[in-house]
């Protein structure tokens, strides 16, 4: 029952919020970004809903998510789950689904998607000083994974400003002591989102975004990881050097392009598969690693200085992918593991 009025919803009730799309196109507009916002900031669960033809951007995609979002679409005046395909019968199936044999939408099957993609989380420490600039970081990792050069950036989209990183930077001062996301875009399709927070000893970036691999769409699933793992490696060992990491983590994802963008459709969407993992000096000191034990059992090497090391652990071999990264939880103490990344990740969330 709709119990409030609200200007940016279509619904909004004591569970959840609800914000129609008539478009098939469908950018993390304006309206989106309050709406999203609007309802974390009351404990209400977002609801978009589409047609079955949408497409939704991966910069809203990775909002959604963040939000917690749900995502329904609209078929001859019946509504589906946007991930699986099941016939709802109210909103609330989405999180509580119903115990009867669920109907399916037919085109909702899952399926390949046609563009497979490096998706990236990275977090790095800053100096906090007079020159201190924000911005190099998400070129450096856009262009060490192939995605071009950064080209724009804003709040939300259409993305109109052009990429300055001293514009960025006025923008994140504003925003202290932890700013809100702002976007980035390549002008190949990478898509990247940053967020600056103060920190006792300076600031902290996080730089999350993807970029499409066009040209290597035709590369059988199980080749992509050895044509992709070179530039990985390259860039993660450049960030060491360049920068101050403090964890990375590069997986596999998939996207779909009509050909004058990607994003995400309606359909089941395949899990990420973990690539690569870096551990910054910090976390490696913290967790008190072993890195000849480690590499006993993992594709591990050490970068940086003896005397500040970082990790690399490489997913390679035949083992499948989360499995080694779960072994690789597990060797370093899963709970020791989740205490240090959980203070590397503080203020930059």
């Amino acid at each position: 029952m709709v119990t409030s009025i609200h200007p940016l919803a279509d619904e909004w009730t004591d569970d959840y919020a609800l914000f129609k799309i008539e478009h098939d196109r469908v950018g993390y507009s304006r309206p989106l970004w309050h709406f999203l916002a609007d309802c974390r900031a009351s404990g209400i669960r977002p609801v978009l809903l589409t047609g079955p033809g949408a497409v939704i951007s991966p910069q809203l995609y990775t909002a959604m998510a963040e939000s917690a979002a749900h995502w329904a679409f609209v078929d001859d005046g019946r509504v589906f789950d946007a991930r699986s395909g099941v016939r709802l019968r109210s909103i609330s199936d989405l999180w509580m689904p119903s115990l009867e044999t669920p109907k399916r939408h037919p085109g909702a099957a899952p399926g390949e998607t046609a563009v497979p993609a490096l998706l990236f989380d990275v977090y790095a420490s800053e100096r906090a000083t007079d020159d201190t600039l924000v911005g190099p970081l998400v070129d450096f990792v856009v262009g060490g994974l192939s995605g071009g050069r950064v080209a724009r950036w804003g709040r939300n989209e259409p993305l109109s400003g052009s990429w300055d990183h001293r514009a960025v930077t006025a923008e994140a001062q504003r925003l202290m002591p932890a700013s809100d996301a702002m976007l980035a875009a390549s002008d190949l399709g990478a898509w990247a989102s940053l967020t600056v927070a103060r920190t006792r000893d300076g600031l902290i970036q996080r730089v999350h975004g993807g970029v499409p691999l066009l040209t290597l769409s035709a590369v059988p699933v199980d080749q992509l990881r050895d044509r992709v793992m070179p530039h990985i490696t390259t860039m993660l060992t450049g960030l060491v050097e360049g920068f101050r990491p403090r964890v990375a983590l590069i997986s596999a994802g998939l996207l779909r392009t009509d050909g004058s963008g990607y994003g995400f459709r309606v359909g089941a969407q395949p899990v990420d598969a973990p690539l690569a993992v870096l551990v910054g000096p910090r976390a490696v000191r913290d967790l008190r690693i072993d890195f000849a034990a480690l590499s006993a059992t993992h594709d591990v090497t050490v970068l940086g200085p003896g005397r500040v090391p970082s990790a690399l652990v490489r997913m390679t071999g035949r083992t499948p992918l989360w499995s080694q990264l779960h072994a690789f939880a597990y060797d370093l103490d899963q709970e020791r593991l989740g205490a240090v990344l959980a203070n590397e990740f503080r203020g930059a969330l």
